[in-house]
């Protein structure tokens, strides 16, 4: 019996340190790819003809029912670079039905408009369900080529990598820091990123997202929402129309 014991607890032991050493190598492989190309401040962000894709959350969290302060920082981070001219149209995309029944692009749209971004440089993916698909739909479903990915920086960390790695012709992508929360709440979202890092790296080893990327686009038709008409949207956005 102790025997037993014994080689049940090496076999733990042999799992658990082989999963943090892939959690590790995984997280050195995110951040490495993303050197250089995340931005803090405003001014620091190059002069280009960029979309803003803003990645969704709840404006209130799922446990505590509070403020979610990843949702606030995302929305003034978004604001500030539209205002300062350094993108020209904001693509918001997140569930348009979370696990709460919160539609996260129409809150982060009524955030925004409350921050003077124009409706009309407004236009909302409630599709991006994943941060894989938020990446995908950009490209493919709305015409993006310029991004700058706007969320906090260990998130704009995997959607730059997946930006890289799933053979899309991207001109370029980088990625604006949104402040990162502190709380002790925040923490397990940090945690559970380690976690993220890893999947994101066996949906792109088995091929899966794009397998699922074309059964979506088969089955859900894509219909512009309210403020993508001013800018002549037919399937991709136009930065600029004349």
């Amino acid at each position: 019996m102790m025997r037993r014991t014994r080689i049940i607890k090496r076999v733990l032991l042999t799992v658990i340190s082989a999963l943090a050493a892939l959690m590790v190598v995984c997280n050195q492989l995110v951040v490495k790819n993303a050197e250089r190309r995340l931005f803090d401040k405003v001014d620091s962000v190059p002069e280009r003809e960029y979309v803003g894709l803003l990645l969704g959350t709840t404006p209130i969290t799922r446990i505590s029912h509070k403020r979610n302060m990843f949702f606030e920082n995302r929305i003034k981070a978004t604001a500030n670079l539209y205002h300062a001219g350094k993108i020209q149209k904001v693509l918001i995309s997140g569930d348009d039905h979370s696990l709460d029944g919160i539609n996260e692009t129409e809150c982060m749209k009524d955030s925004l408009l409350a921050r003077g971004v124009p409706e009309n440089d407004i236009i909302l993916d409630g599709k991006g369900y994943r941060t894989i698909h938020s990446v995908q739909r950009a490209y493919h479903d709305f015409g993006c080529r310029n991004l700058i990915v706007i969320s906090q920086k260990f998130h704009n960390e995997r959607a730059l990598y997946l930006a890289n790695h799933l053979g899309l012709d991207f001109d370029q992508v980088i990625g604006f820091n949104a402040e990162s929360p502190r709380s002790l709440m925040s923490q397990k979202t940090y945690v559970r990123e380690w976690f993220a890092r890893v999947k994101m790296f066996m949906d792109l080893l088995s091929n899966n997202h794009q397998e699922l990327h074309d059964s979506k686009r088969k089955t859900e038709p894509h219909t512009p929402h309210a403020g993508a008409s001013a800018g002549k949207y037919e399937g991709e956005i136009l930065v600029h129309s004349s």
